[in-house]
């Protein structure tokens, strides 16, 4: 069998000396389960939004944490109600989450083999591949990539950029259980990309405010439901 895997980023690039992180992310989900994640998310945007047809509109846990975009309108309680069932739904599914997180403050403190956004996003990007790989070949299947096409940070240059990365990555593997290139898709049409930047966005916002004064209560619920479940490798570098 073979399994999806849709990636997405998040936090900030090696040249913000003001935030201190940035991800990489992987909503996993065998091809077998596709249609259970797409009909279920598809029900809970029905909940969401009883006029509009689900595949109208994107699911962002941005919009819905902070109260913008189709989520302007909606009052804070039923927004934090919204984001953790996303959470809870996400954990209910036969899916993994994979992260990668970088502290760039610490990297720069302890290493000098990065140096520019490249070598950032080859660091991060290796470190992902090696664990869904080997996610891959314990469970004895095949793998496809799936990039948001759209995300804040990807034109099509860094698009290039990261097919390299991953070109140089096969490249030094003996074996690798991952078919073809990455793909890359706009999220408005794919229910995981947007999942993957659901991911990546509670990670991150969670590594910046659990356990400080601003932090939620209805953060760190959310990201407990992966917790319990057991559906979280994350990954934290240096």
């Amino acid at each position: 069998m073979t399994i999806l895997f849709y990636v997405d980023e998040g936090g900030t690039g090696w040249k913000d000396m003001q935030t201190n992180f940035f991800f990489l992310a992987s909503f996993a989900i065998h091809v077998q389960h596709w249609s259970q994640m797409d009909s279920k998310f598809s029900a809970l945007k029905k909940e969401f939004f009883s006029r509009r047809e689900p595949e109208d509109w994107e699911l962002k846990g941005r919009d819905i944490w902070q109260g913008v975009g189709s989520f302007k309108d909606f009052q804070r309680a039923v927004r934090l109600r919204a984001f953790k069932e996303v959470s809870e739904t996400m954990s209910q599914l036969p899916c993994h989450i994979f992260a990668v997180q970088v502290n760039k403050k610490r990297l720069r403190e302890t290493s000098q083999d990065v140096k520019d956004e490249t070598g950032l996003y080859r660091l991060t990007f290796n470190q992902l591949l090696d664990r869904l790989d080997a996610y891959l070949k314990q469970s004895n299947e095949t793998g496809i990539l799936l990039m948001d096409s759209r995300s804040t940070q990807h034109t099509s240059i860094q698009d290039g950029r990261l097919l390299r990365v991953y070109r140089d990555w096969k490249s030094q593997k003996i074996s690798s259980n991952f078919v073809e290139l990455p793909l890359f898709g706009f999220s408005e049409f794919y229910t995981g990309l947007q999942l993957a930047d659901y991911v990546v966005y509670l990670i991150d916002r969670y590594s910046k405010e659990a356990g400080t004064a601003s932090g939620h209560n209805e953060l760190e619920e959310a990201y407990f439901f992966w917790l319990k479940e057991n559906k979280l490798t994350l990954v934290e570098l240096p």
